[in-house]
């Protein structure tokens, strides 16, 4: 609970499983993750992983138990943009990378290539600055952060917002791979088409409510937008 935007919002994310997120600009899905993060205070509520309870009051807890999250506002939260990108990927993991007092450059090095690798990111070396990155190949970078956490639990919202058809179906894959390796996702999605697609599972909010919990093999667009304008 969060007084008067979050109302005894509660709900399960299974792992090897997409959960999806619904509901109108203000429904309060953002809310809810940045709830579960540990970024925004919460009134009352507990948060259970793999059956035991998880104290999370900031975002530094929320790593520890292994979650991620993708930030809707890529270039004011995810990224740090004068940066190179691979001192952005580092960014959420930066004791991964420490030798003593100093950091290790040739573990940077080597995770930095793979990474550009492993998800194509296109650019000229690992040393450009992000800001120069084209929206689709940011995002990539923002999600090789989160990957170097090897967090169980991907928060990811809004993760095609604003990015290429091509980028698009790459982030698609790379959600079925971490999947298929048994990591849980909850992703947040305006756009009904993409929910209808990736989700195995969708809540629907409404005014800071859970309205809606639905299984995609009995869902369609009427049915969201029925739950979504749901003021209970």
């Amino acid at each position: 609970n969060r007084k008067d935007v979050l109302h005894n919002v509660s709900f399960k994310a299974y792992g090897g499983d997409v959960l999806g997120f619904s509901g109108l600009v203000g429904a309060g899905r953002t809310e809810t993750m940045r709830a579960i993060f540990g970024a925004d205070p919460i009134d009352g509520g507990e948060i259970y992983i793999r059956g035991e309870k998880v104290d999370i009051k900031n975002p530094k807890d929320a790593i520890r138990a292994k979650i991620a999250f993708l930030t809707e506002d890529r270039k004011g939260q995810g990224l740090i943009l004068n940066e190179s990108i691979q001192n952005n990927l580092i960014l959420a993991n930066l004791k991964g990378y420490k030798k003593g007092l100093f950091l290790n450059k040739k573990d940077m090095d080597t995770m930095g290539e793979g990474r550009i690798n492993e998800l194509s990111i296109k650019c000229p070396n690992q040393e450009e600055r992000v800001g120069q990155l084209s929206g689709g190949n940011q995002q990539k970078v923002v999600i090789g952060k989160w990957l170097n956490t090897n967090a169980d639990i991907y928060i990811l919202d809004e993760p095609t917002r604003g990015i290429d058809v091509g980028a698009k179906s790459e982030i698609y894959e790379l959600m079925e791979r971490l999947v298929s390796e048994g990591k849980s996702i909850i992703m947040i999605s305006s756009e009904l088409p993409e929910v209808l697609r990736m989700s195995d599972r969708i809540i629907v909010m409404c005014e800071g409510r859970i309205t809606g919990c639905l299984d995609i093999a009995e869902v369609n667009q009427e049915t969201i937008m029925t739950c979504a304008t749901d003021r209970q």
